[in-house]
């Protein structure tokens, strides 16, 4: 065995001398030269002359003021000249004198296939939408940083072909593990990972499975080799991959370790100065959990920041359907962290793909994802699709930045790689290219430009970079501290910290304090401002200013939430105060006067015990001091739990239909349910509780369903609606409550029957069309063309044998019938009578009984000279009738309406007494009054003139119906107040 010392040695030497092959080799500019432009009314000769650095200067061009400075880079340090000429007002800008050479494209077989890289047209798509990758190849093509670390993507999927020509050369390697000899030789508590890890089995076995042609295409994206003369390119070159292996397990607990696995990596590899572990950068995640909540995986979206904060970023891919994250949730795209950049797909025609999530909050980008090209199972080569496929361009392109040869971020990531995991991702995020159907819907708008976000980050790289990481806060407990913390990188000389009360304009500095630095002495409660300046040689550079106050402030908390639960409690948290003695709340129904008050004595209050069921009630909270009581803020209103399963249930969401072609076009049931939509985002869409009336247990009520489709395109399809009467969270094969089929795109119709047992207040309504029937349960595994929609529906308590609320009447002149419509009564049963008789007339009613909600009458002139009236039957018995007056529906006219230009009422409102006026030349044969509920209260007879008068003196107050009805059998309503 070699001494220590020795291998030590030839470790460092080795070291030193890939060091000084990667500097020569990223050498991307002429040493002693600079470029620099002055102002258009700066003297160039006199500027020039006066700077003795120079050997020599020469125009470039006659018109710019620009310059090509010469100097012996031997006597005198690049880094030295620009810090000295770049502050100097005179100077617009200055710059190395770079080389120019040719486009860098890797020289792979099936490039030219991937146009996500270059699009030129290859599927018909646009040119030039594409990820800009080639501007960026200019500069690097992955692989290490330039600190020499080899940098490394963890992949996390269904394993990857291990074989396959364009993977194998980039796996990443354990060296310090022995393959298949079943012990854990780097002592890292996972036995033979060479190149990672699978965490469904607890086995390295990383291998793809026959049916696993998921991840291989995926570490194509990242990583394929590039320029090896096969095969397609990855966006790096040059990367080590390693696989993490989990098979799409939707437990929480795989997902936590397949992370936890690339973390342990990441800190073993800094702990051990890069001896141990792996310098891993990013993780692919194209998996995920529809329509999850963050708040029910707080430990799951708190790895993001504890990946970040090691100097990882987080690539993750939005749900495969159009649906708003911001609204209905996705895990892990929702998790608000920093250090998770959240992907959306788009397609080779530079559009969002219709079945991709977005989210003006949640998703941060688009890339170009459907039918990419990539790396397949089987050493193969396929077209790849989904949001699955345009995230690990996002993962790779921070990789890819990872390497780029930029003095000042190799020196921000050895001092503070969160910060530099920040600068990749601001680099990304900040020079999107604009995309239109992303603006709007996403943050930044647009499309990952891998070039333009290259060129940001070599932007004044060799300039003095600030202090990171600064934070100032008081410290826990303390009433009379604040802590000041920061990072800076190496070639910072010094840092000052400066500060002062807010407001105010003079600066109290401290020169070179160390990390963290601890004021004290300080007043409580006052407000601070603090600022770091970094000095690189006679110039510095400032933070951003931070304003922070030490605690003991008697305040409301800043962080107060308030939240209904099931059980009618509502809980109120906050953090404590170092000021606070005791916290209050009051609360009462909206509404009402009084309040009710619960307090406590430490961050948590609950109210509970008097809380009505869907109820919004009205809470303010207050801190309570020793010398000092805030007033009672914060008013918020909260809907208390209660109101039935269809908003506080978890139902699952179908998101497989496709409704490209057809989809629902309009709902009506019992016309409590009216809506006409389109096809809606993602071909599934919860309306929520769109009524003004209830279902009632034991009502009967009929159903219109109408298929809609592109271009009017008549097609076979199939509807089938759920209501979930036990209110359980799910639809269940014995609640189906109706099956139609429609089988030329016409109206479908039917009826439901709310069952007698059905559990009160709003439950779930599901309404299903899929083309030739309707497949699987209520969330199918496996649809196609269709779509979905929700609705909110009361259910509530038979209340006696009430009518329904309006009747309308048409007239079929060529069968001689009218017929009769009306909405669902709030009645049970489904049956009604609709009765007509003449006018005025004693003669017994002619009645139809009718199961449905419409009924044909022979013969029925309904010109002022038929009184009609309906009513619920409720076993058997007749409930109370409602009367109904029509103005046009007539046997012997056209059109029975008597212009409303015709004839006035006046006043309007009026008190004891009302005139009705009518145009010379109208012939009334009687004015009619009527109250809203269609009952007759006065007729007059005397019409001759032009006017009539309304006797209102016995009346109440309220809203009645004036009806003139002239010889010819004219009709006209008109409203009258009375006041």
């Amino acid at each position: 065995m070699r001494p220590v010392s020795t291998l030590f040695t030839l470790f460092c030497l080795a070291f030193l001398l890939s060091a000084t092959s990667l500097s020569a080799q990223q050498l991307d500019h002429r040493q002693g030269e600079l470029i620099v432009q002055l102002g258009a009314d700066v003297d160039a000769k006199n500027w020039l002359t006066a700077v003795p650095e120079l050997t020599s200067f020469e125009p470039l061009g006659r018109r710019l003021n620009t310059w090509l400075l010469t100097y012996d880079f031997n006597v005198y340090s690049e880094a030295e000249l620009r810090r000295k000429y770049w502050p100097d007002p005179a100077v617009v800008y200055l710059q190395r004198n770079h080389f120019i050479e040719r486009r860098a494209t890797p020289n792979d077989l099936r490039y030219d296939d991937q146009w996500q890289h270059v699009n030129s047209g290859q599927i018909n798509g646009l040119i030039g939408a594409d990820h800009n990758v080639e501007s960026a190849w200019d500069i690097t093509t992955g692989g290490v940083t330039i600190n020499g670390d080899t940098i490394v993507v963890a992949v996390i999927d269904d394993g990857v072909d291990t074989d396959h020509e364009d993977i194998a050369p980039n796996l990443w390697i354990n060296r310090d593990e022995i393959p298949g000899n079943g012990i854990d030789d780097d002592n890292n508590g996972y036995i033979d990972d060479y190149h990672g890890w699978n965490t469904s089995e607890d086995t390295s076995n990383i291998e793809a499975g026959q049916f696993d042609d998921h991840g291989t295409s995926v570490a194509g994206l990242v990583g394929a080799k590039g320029n090896n003369e096969v095969g397609v390119a990855g966006m790096n070159w040059d990367i080590k991959l390693m696989i993490i292996k989990n098979n799409f397990i939707s437990l929480e607990s795989e997902v936590i370790e397949a992370y936890s696995y690339a973390l342990e990596s990441r800190l073993l590899y800094d702990e051990t100065n890069g001896t141990e572990g792996a310098y891993v950068v990013a993780t692919n995640a194209s998996w995920g959990r529809d329509f999850g909540n963050p708040d029910d995986a707080p430990i799951w979206c708190d790895l993001y920041d504890r990946l970040g904060e090691a100097g990882i970023l987080n690539a993750g891919a939005t749900a495969n359907t159009n649906v708003d994250v911001d609204e209905d949730g996705d895990l892990p795209t929702a998790c608000p962290s920093d250090y998770l950049i959240s992907v959306t797909n788009l397609n080779t025609d530079n559009q969002k793909v219709n079945s991709a999530g977005f989210g003006l909050t949640s998703i941060d980008l688009g890339a170009y994802g459907r039918d990419a090209f990539t790396t397949d199972v089987g050493n193969n080569y396929a077209y790849f699709g989904g949001t699955s496929a345009s995230t690990p361009s996002v993962a790779g392109a921070i990789a890819l930045l990872y390497s780029a040869p930029c003095a000042n971020f190799g020196e921000l990531l050895v001092s503070d790689p969160a910060a530099a995991a920040r600068r990749v991702s601001a680099a990304l995020l900040n020079n999107v290219a604009p995309n239109e159907s992303l603006a709007g819907i996403t943050v930044t708008g647009g499309a990952l430009d891998v070039g333009a976000a290259m060129s940001d980050l070599m932007t004044a790289c060799d300039a003095c970079l600030a202090p990171t990481s600064f934070v100032a806060a008081p410290p826990q407990g303390t009433a009379d501290q604040i802590t000041v913390s920061w990072r800076a990188v190496a070639s910072l000389d010094a840092v000052d910290l400066r500060y002062r009360i807010t407001g105010t304009n003079e600066w109290t500095t401290l020169s070179s304090p160390t990390s963290p630095y601890e004021l004290t002495g300080l007043p409580a409660c006052v407000s601070y401002d603090f600022q770091l300046v970094g000095n690189c040689g006679s110039s510095a550079v400032e933070t951003e200013i931070q304003t922070v106050s030490t605690d003991g402030c008697c305040v409301i908390p800043e962080d107060l939430t308030i939240e209904a639960e099931a059980g009618q409690i509502f809980v109120a948290n906050y953090s404590e105060l170092l000021a606070g003695r005791f916290y209050r709340v009051r609360y009462r129904k909206l509404g009402e006067e009084n309040w009710l008050t619960r307090t406590s004595n430490n961050g948590t209050i609950a109210v509970a015990g008097n809380i009505e069921p869907c109820t919004e009630y009205e809470f303010e909270f207050q801190t309570d001091c020793d010398t000092f009581q805030t007033d009672f803020g914060q008013r918020m209103t909260i809907l208390s739990f209660g109101c039935g399963s269809c908003e506080e249930a978890d139902y699952c969401t179908p998101d497989e239909f496709d409704n490209e072609t057809e989809w629902i076009g309009a709902v009506n049931i019992g016309d409590i349910i009216v809506n006409e939509s389109g096809a809606e985002a993602g071909a599934y869409t919860s309306f929520g509780n769109l009524t003004d009336r209830a279902f009632v247990r034991g009502g009967v009520y009929p159903v219109t369903l109408t298929p809609a489709s592109a271009e009017g395109i008549l097609a076979e399809e199939d509807f089938r609606i759920y209501v979930d009467w036990d209110q359980n969270g799910r639809f269940s094969s014995t609640e189906i409550v109706l099956e139609m089929e429609s089988v030329a795109g016409e109206p479908v119709t039917g009826l439901i029957t709310v069952p007698e047992d059905a559990d009160l207040l709003l439950t779930r309504m599901r309404i299903m069309m899929q083309y030739r029937g309707v497949r699987g349960g209520a969330c199918p595994v496996s649809t196609g063309f269709g779509e979905v929609e929700d609705y909110c529906i009361n259910i509530a308590e038979a209340d006696g044998c009430p009518a329904p609320r309006a009747l309308t009447a048409s007239y079929d002149n060529d069968a001689g019938q009218t017929v009769f419509t009306w909405p669902a009564s709030a009645a049970p049963g489904g049956s009604y009578r609709l009765r007509y008789r003449p006018t005025d007339s004693m003669d017994d009613w002619a009645e139809v009984d009718t199961d449905t909600t419409y009924v044909s009458v022979d013969g029925a002139n309904l010109c002022g000279t038929n009184e009609i009236e309906i009513a619920s039957v409720c076993d058997s018995v007749a409930g109370v009738f409602q009367a109904f007056v029509f103005d046009n529906v007539c046997t012997d006219t056209p059109d029975g309406r008597l212009e409303a230009a015709a004839w006035s009422v006046f006043p309007n409102p009026a008190a004891n007494l009302a005139t009705v006026r009518w145009s010379d030349g109208l012939q009334p044969r009687e004015v009619q009054l009527f109250d809203l509920t269609g009952k007759k209260i006065s007729t007059s007879a005397n019409t001759s003139g032009t006017s009539a008068t309304l006797d209102l003196s016995a009346l109440p107050a309220g809203v009645y119906l004036v009806r003139v009805i002239t010889q010819d059998g004219l009709a006209g309503t008109r409203r009258l107040i009375r006041q």
